[in-house]
């Protein structure tokens, strides 16, 4: 599977589908439809049902209906169903990170939690690193390493290639470019 192919099929994949907007979305039309429905029902000649309720409901709307306070209330249902609506729809951002895998009807992924954790260890091992911290974006891996020495000399090099091959070990699908920062600090006296 070609790498974009395959990119594209483990976002899809791994992307989080907004299941409360869109229930919202659901229980409101179906309410509005159990509404219409009750409506229909009650408007036939002859039904048994009697939609009085309803009917007053509808006339004091109608009467209220060029009121400020109204026509505002209604204005703000329409767009929050609007935004509701295109919630719903759209896709949530994904929390994985899709994996390159040999088989092409699988999908793998690592949370970006772990993969920042396992890029945070991995730069923690270098010699000369005391603390190692990583953030994973969605282009780009930042890595801020602590070091004691004065003379940090090719850390931030050898982080860098620390990093870059077990990434390419991790092997995700679109690699983010690695971004080394070394800081310098004093070890604390006790």
């Amino acid at each position: 599977m070609s790498g974009r192919k395959a990119w594209r099929r483990g976002a899809r994949v791994f992307r989080p589908h907004r299941s409360v907007p869109a229930a919202v979305v659901a229980v409101a039309l179906a309410v509005a439809g159990v509404l219409t429905l009750i409506e229909a029902v009650a408007s036939t000649p002859g039904s048994p049902v009697r939609a009085e309720s309803l009917d007053r409901a509808v006339d004091w709307v109608a009467a209220r209906w060029a009121d400020p306070a109204t026509m505002a209330a209604s204005a703000l249902a329409v767009l929050l169903g609007l935004v509701l609506l295109g919630l719903g729809v759209t896709p949530g951002r994904p929390r994985l990170v899709p994996l390159a895998s040999d088989d092409p009807l699988s999908a793998v992924g690592i949370t970006k939690g772990a993969a920042r954790r396992y890029m945070a260890a991995v730069a923690d091992d270098v010699e000369g690193v005391s603390r190692a911290r990583a953030r994973l974006g969605r282009r780009r891996l930042d890595v801020r390493v602590t070091t004691p020495l004065r003379e940090p000399g090719d850390l931030r090099e050898r982080v860098t290639a620390a990093v870059e091959r077990h990434l390419e070990e991790l092997a995700p699908l679109r690699r983010p470019k690695v971004r080394v920062a070394v800081r310098r600090k004093e070890p604390r006296v006790r």
